[in-house]
């Protein structure tokens, strides 16, 4: 009997159901709450919780297929953002995903990656290995690791909150969560910068809650005035500061460095702080608020 002929078209299909058909195993716990085997070998690697690694994912990219009874992180995920306005799409396979990475980067456009939304700068990993998931895994599992390690312990005394935190706090914390970053980090930032005054403006024109540059602004789909706008100036503010964690290859501390002195100046001091009195200060009293916020996010007193 002749072999049965399978068409180009028909061979792409049962691949891609294979490999979907792998993702949906790999989804389904071998245990009772595990987590597929790829999220608990990157967890160990990096010294996280499986659990927390693969809830993560799920949030930032499950999505149900013909070939999965339930939802599961979708291996080629893509998250682009124009300006405030943001897309998720989960694309079929790796050359789909390629030529979707080609064209966000060719038209300027925030992109995130993987099932954990790994924020991307169109060079590091390479566009080919960036559509492998576990390559995005790894990556992003590697800035949580290190934005955890740059954590202030979270038994420093908790500070009542300002009128200014009590009125944009929430606001902050919902954008921030949002966004897939820690909202005490982001409430410590806008503590630090603004003290909560969404009119403020500093000796060099860094406006709102955030203190965006015009720039800045502008490099993040804002225009001057719309950087007064409280909730689109955070949450242009975290796009900069997720952009400059995946530059910085997730040490926090640089990456706060970056947004009070800019990235060129870490970079031109060979990837350290620089010798700033005020940027070194500005890292310290960052760390020292967002102690204090975790603590009283523990106490319920926020």
């Amino acid at each position: 009997m002749a072999p049965t002929r399978r068409g180009p078209r028909r061979v792409r299909h049962l691949l891609l159901g294979a490999t979907l058909a792998l993702a949906a195993a790999a989804g389904r716990p071998a245990g009772a709450g595990e987590p597929p085997a790829l999220y608990r070998w990157i967890a160990a690697k990096h010294g996280l919780a499986a659990t927390d690694l693969y809830r993560r994912a799920l949030a930032a990219s499950g999505r149900r297929s013909r070939f999965a009874a339930a939802a599961a992180p979708w291996p080629w995920t893509v998250r682009w953002c124009a300006g405030t306005r943001c897309e998720t799409v989960y694309l079929d396979r790796r050359e789909t995903m390629v030529r979707a990475l080609e064209a966000g980067r060719a038209a300027g456009w925030t992109l995130y990656i993987g099932p954990l939304g790994l924020p991307w700068d169109g060079v590091d990993p390479p566009p080919r290995a960036a559509t492998f998931p576990a390559v995005t895994l790894d990556r992003a599992a590697r800035q949580l690791a290190r934005t955890a390690a740059a954590a202030p312990p979270a038994a420093a005394s908790a500070a009542p909150p300002t009128g200014g935190a009590r009125r944009w706090g929430p606001l902050v914390d919902r954008v921030a969560r949002e966004e897939g970053i820690d909202p005490a980090l982001i409430r410590a930032v806008v503590a630090t910068e603004s003290a909560y005054r969404p009119t403020a403006v500093s000796p060099k024109g860094a406006a709102g809650l955030m203190q965006l540059m015009p720039a800045t602004a502008a490099r993040f789909g804002l225009t001057p005035e719309e950087r007064f706008d409280p909730e689109r100036n955070v949450r242009a503010g975290i796009r900069y500061l997720r952009w400059l964690l995946a530059r910085f290859d997730g040490d926090l501390e640089l990456a706060l460095a970056g947004y009070n002195a800019g990235e060129g100046a870490v970079l031109r001091y060979g990837r350290q702080i620089p010798p700033f009195e005020e940027t070194q200060d500005y890292v310290r009293r960052v760390a020292r608020h967002r102690a204090r916020y975790a603590a009283a996010e523990g106490a319920g007193t926020l």
